[in-house]
């Protein structure tokens, strides 16, 4: 679904990273020149053994990023940690939440995504 709304799997090398299948839930994230096919299949067999799903997406062809985890489809992880917007130019200031409720939430709902809540965390590193 969010695929259809901007976002896209490949990087600027077109690779993708993505959580391989039997990582056993060590986070052992891989990048590599994999077709759509074949990442939906990695993530349909994590679906069918309640794994790991993880894969990293990029906004519009630009270097802006998120990774999602999930396990299923009900409880969905964004991590907005591929740089990051801000509301300035400096990777320290505060997250443009509002930049991101518009390109995924927003999108996702416009696609017929049910959304029914949303949490938002940031940490002053």
């Amino acid at each position: 679904m969010i695929t259809q709304s901007g976002w896209n799997y490949y990087d600027a090398e077109n690779k993708i990273h993505y959580l391989p299948l039997g990582d056993r839930d060590d986070y052992d994230w891989q990048t590599g020149f994999l077709e759509q096919l074949e990442l939906q299949k990695v993530i349909e067999e994590k679906q069918e053994k309640n794994g790991q799903i993880g894969f990293d997406l990029y906004h519009d062809n630009s270097d802006v990023g998120i990774s999602i985890l999930a396990r299923n489809t009900k409880e969905i992880q964004i991590n907005l940690d591929i740089n990051r917007k801000t509301i300035e130019a400096h990777r320290d200031d505060i997250t443009d939440v509002s930049w991101y409720i518009a390109n995924i939430l927003q999108r996702m709902i416009k696609k017929g995504c049910p959304i029914t809540s949303i949490e938002f965390e940031e940490y002053e590193g």
